[in-house]
């Protein structure tokens, strides 16, 4: 497993935003993932998370088939840490407020 610092930072700021916007964290309690048409966002993604996971398409649909970048991080300590700010498995139906110092909003 990766240690990933979560001092905060622009770089962390931006990696939770899109955690919340484009993310989500599995119900296993260990997995965060990403999703989006956007490689260099996900790649950037990756990189302030200092992940060697790799970055793979996925198709959704029906044909012609739409085609995403996807990215799964398995780390136990920044999936809790991610909860303890105020991010949900399943957030769509239970995002609130999010404890993000002002500095980075």
């Amino acid at each position: 497993m990766n240690f990933i610092d979560t001092s905060w930072t622009s770089n962390l700021a931006y990696a939770v935003g899109l955690i919340a916007t484009d993310g989500c964290l599995s119900k296993d309690g260990r997995h965060i993932d990403l999703t989006s048409k956007d490689l260099e966002q996900v790649e950037n993604f990756k990189n302030i998370l200092s992940s060697k996971a790799k970055v793979s398409l996925k198709t959704r649909g029906t044909p012609p088939f739409k085609s995403y970048y996807h990215i799964q991080i398995s780390n136990v300590s920044f999936y809790r840490w991610l909860k303890n700010i105020g991010l949900t498995p399943n957030k769509s139906k239970t995002l609130g407020s999010i404890k993000i110092p002002d500095s980075y909003l």
